[in-house]
């Protein structure tokens, strides 16, 4: 290869790479936008269930029996499987 050669495919590998950074950094710029508007709208949905809550009396208890449900499978669920798997 003649030193011409060289750097012809020097400069073709550093536009690939270039190509490449830019692709790279494109795609982190669209999953950093992502996430901020995903943060924006759990905010949303927080301040939109807190208002649900405070309007609507069956919603309240239904929230406070899910609640209470899924503490209850905390606590069951470990001993169901212990005795399933010991016995």
């Amino acid at each position: 290869m003649s030193g011409m050669d060289v750097r012809f495919a020097a400069k073709s590998e550093q536009q690939m790479l270039d190509k490449r950074y830019a692709e790279a950094r494109a795609d982190i710029e669209r999953n950093r936008l992502i996430e901020n508007g995903q943060s924006g709208a759990l905010l949303f949905a927080a301040m939109a269930y807190g208002d649900a809550l405070e309007q609507n009396t069956l919603f309240r208890t239904a929230s406070h029996l899910a609640k209470l449900f899924c503490i209850a499978a905390v606590f069951i669920i470990p001993n169901l499987l212990v005795i399933h798997v010991l016995l």
